[in-house]
């Protein structure tokens, strides 16, 4: 009798560790998205593609042979870079959200998807219109379980695809952003996440590297409950009711 009970106390002992690490050790996420840590990621890149003989379309330095200017329709790129969640190089949009622990301290929950397209258009002085599509089935984050629940939560099966679209026109200076400058706007738009569509507004830091490639960087907070998506809470732990969606594209001239 006493060895079984000492054989379910083990078993209990496992299950509880078992969730402590997942719960307390496992916290780590990826940096918040920046313009400089992604022209960083960008330059390493291009390095990296011009060792390999690779194509120039691949290669940041090389993408035009000429300067091209911020006025015109960019597309967002969906392959340049390698899409890793703990270091995405390429174009993705995705969420951080905090979790606090009953037993006190806390950590972040990140998802991103790497599957983003769409066109951006600038005209004079103006970022004039522009829609963004990611891909939801593509969802990924640092753990197997976790990624199943962000896809239960987010309705990915019902919605497999959230879209941001412009719906006012933005002034920008262009002139800076041909002098290579990063400029910061107020982007007025549409979000849709789970089916439903809210209006935001959306800092967004956008810049034109070297000959053509632009990086556009932003992030903006929003509650859950706004689209209708219900946060989990786990055993050991309460998620947070708002959260921080954000997203780095790479776009080339249309």
């Amino acid at each position: 009798m006493k060895r079984n009970v000492l054989v379910v106390a083990l078993a209990l002992v496992l299950l509880v560790g078992g969730w402590f690490v997942y719960e307390f050790i496992d916290t780590d996420a990826p940096d918040e998205v920046s313009t400089q840590a992604a022209l960083d990621q960008l330059a390493a890149d291009s390095a990296v593609a011009a060792d390999s003989d690779t194509s120039s379309d691949d290669v940041v330095d090389d993408a035009t042979s000429v300067a091209v200017g911020a006025v015109g329709t960019w597309a967002i790129d969906d392959e340049f870079g390698d899409f890793g969640f703990g270091n995405a190089s390429g174009s993705f949009a995705g969420f951080r959200v905090g979790k606090t622990f009953f037993a006190g301290g806390g950590g972040t929950a990140v998802g991103r998807s790497g599957g983003v397209s769409g066109e951006l258009v600038i005209s004079a002085g103006e970022f004039s219109s522009g829609e963004i599509v990611v891909d939801m089935t593509q969802m990924d984050s640092d753990e197997g379980a976790r990624v199943k629940a962000i896809k239960d939560v987010i309705k990915e099966s019902e919605h497999p695809t959230a879209t941001f679209v412009v719906t006012s026109p933005t002034p920008i200076d262009t002139d800076a952003l041909d002098r290579g400058e990063t400029v910061i706007v107020d982007v007025a738009g549409e979000l849709t996440i789970a089916g439903v569509t809210n209006s935001v507004t959306v800092p967004v830091e956008a810049t034109i590297v070297d000959s053509g490639v632009g990086l556009i960087v932003g992030s903006t907070e929003l509650v859950w409950a706004d689209f209708g998506v219900e946060t989990p809470d786990s055993s050991v732990a309460t998620v947070a009711d708002d959260g921080i969606l954000e997203f780095q594209l790479v776009v080339r001239p249309a």
